[in-house]
């Protein structure tokens, strides 16, 4: 219970605020063009991965991005997903919670940002064949949209980086977050 100071649920809060802000928009436009122009949903699909990249790497404990999503998806409930936008937050921050739980949290390095997200995008493609129509693309939209998705998570997942190192370096997180690894 040692992590769940009056500082951390404070950080997570206000990431998880922000997120929530952020990805109203992403849910209404997700929303609007997914089932029709699934590439473009493709390319956008990275934004998720904001808040957790940004709460994990800024407070480096465990439940940091599940929770910080959690409280994302209670704000994202107004948009067109309703409350299905919790689940949704809920299934990214806690596959990239996946690869730190793996190292138990002793892994800070930037692969794992990455790969873990990489590793989930495979999941999420596999699972979202059908709802996409991925069969009925041509070879070249097929690749397009796999290459589009891993595109985003990566762009998404690096400026997610950059806002956390911005941040650290502005403060946020001290006295939350432990002394940084040398790993």
């Amino acid at each position: 219970m040692k992590n769940l100071t009056t500082r951390y649920l404070m950080a997570c809060a206000a990431i998880g605020a922000a997120t929530g802000v952020l990805l109203i928009p992403a849910f209404f436009v997700s929303f609007a063009i997914s089932a029709t122009v699934p590439l473009a949903y493709a390319a956008m699909a990275g934004v998720w991965f904001l808040g957790p990249v940004v709460a994990l790497a800024v407070l480096r404990r465990p439940g940091a991005a599940v929770l910080t999503m959690f409280l994302a998806g209670i704000i994202n409930v107004a948009t067109p997903a309703g409350p299905s936008a919790i689940l949704t937050n809920l299934m990214v921050g806690a596959a990239l919670e996946l690869g730190f739980l793996i190292t138990l949290y002793r892994v800070w390095r930037p692969w794992l940002f990455f790969l873990t997200g990489a590793l989930f995008q495979v999941y999420y493609a596999i699972s979202a064949y059908a709802y996409f129509n991925i069969d009925d693309m041509t070879t070249a939209a097929q690749a397009g949209f796999f290459v589009l998705l891993f595109g985003s998570t990566t762009v998404f997942i690096q400026i997610g980086l950059v806002i956390a190192r911005r941040l650290m370096a502005a403060g946020v997180g001290r006295g939350v977050a432990p002394v940084p690894a040398t790993r």
